[in-house]
């Protein structure tokens, strides 16, 4: 039997990098996984692959950001498939810029993928989860929670507020068997660095983790007793700066 049979899971910002990662490692693991991001091509093209590989993904295109949108995901899937046990939130946007450059509208276009989305999701999970008995919350966060970059002022306090959220999550959710993780992601290949590939770079401090190693950490959140919460991981490279000096 695999760790997360008969389980449903959402994870959103599914089409690539981590998201897609975690929700091919959930199916691996025998969960029924709904793939959620904005782009239904390779939302499909991330389902077939699972389907390959024999397991179970349905791909729902949504813009988490917007309420009615999410209402809508979180009815289908309970009308579809009866249940929501797990949701991940690792829909996220970075964008930089100095302080006195920063306009409003990257700021709230930012805070509304990186967490306003995750309130509403998570908001829809714990009805959905409560009536159930419980279910499991993962929200991706950053090391910039711990150190963050030069220029990052919306992203950084995005990711600070995600742990936040987390810890009010968890602790509203203890009534209800809900549960709520967050992992902070060091330098990993991603969509936020073209070309970039996992591994080695030009110095040992460039090296980038896969997404398949952050995946890791989420199927071990899901798959502990239901008494159990890892509440937080800070996963990152041996060698990069991290808590103090960051470049």
């Amino acid at each position: 039997m695999k760790q997360l049979d008969g389980r449903v899971a959402i994870v959103t910002g599914a089409s690539s990098g981590i998201g897609k990662a975690i929700a091919e490692a959930f199916a691996a693991e025998g969960a029924s996984v709904v793939l959620v991001a904005r782009r239904p091509k390779v939302l499909d093209e991330v389902a077939a692959g699972i389907k390959a590989k024999g397991g179970s993904a349905i791909a729902a295109p949504t813009d988490v950001t917007r309420e009615a949108e999410v209402i809508a995901l979180f009815a289908k899937v309970l009308e579809n498939l009866g249940r929501v046990d797990i949701l991940v939130n690792n829909a996220g946007v970075a964008r930089g810029a100095p302080i006195e450059e920063l306009t409003l509208k990257t700021w709230q276009e930012l805070l509304d993928v990186n967490l306003t989305a995750a309130f509403l999701c998570s908001r829809e999970a714990v009805r959905a989860m409560k009536d159930r008995g419980g279910g499991r919350i993962i929200n991706m966060a950053s090391i910039s929670s711990r150190a963050p970059r030069q220029h990052s002022a919306a992203y950084t306090t995005s990711k600070y507020a995600l742990e936040g959220l987390t810890r009010a999550l968890t602790f509203d959710g203890r009534a209800y068997g809900v549960v709520a993780s967050v992992i902070h992601p060091g330098a990993v290949a991603t969509g936020f660095t073209p070309g970039a590939k996992p591994g080695p770079g030009k110095t040992p401090q460039d090296y980038l983790m896969d997404p398949a190693d952050i995946a890791r950490i989420a199927v071990l959140m899901c798959t502990l007793p239901p008494e159990v919460n890892l509440f937080d991981a800070t996963i990152l490279p041996n060698l990069q700066p991290s808590f103090l000096g960051r470049g």
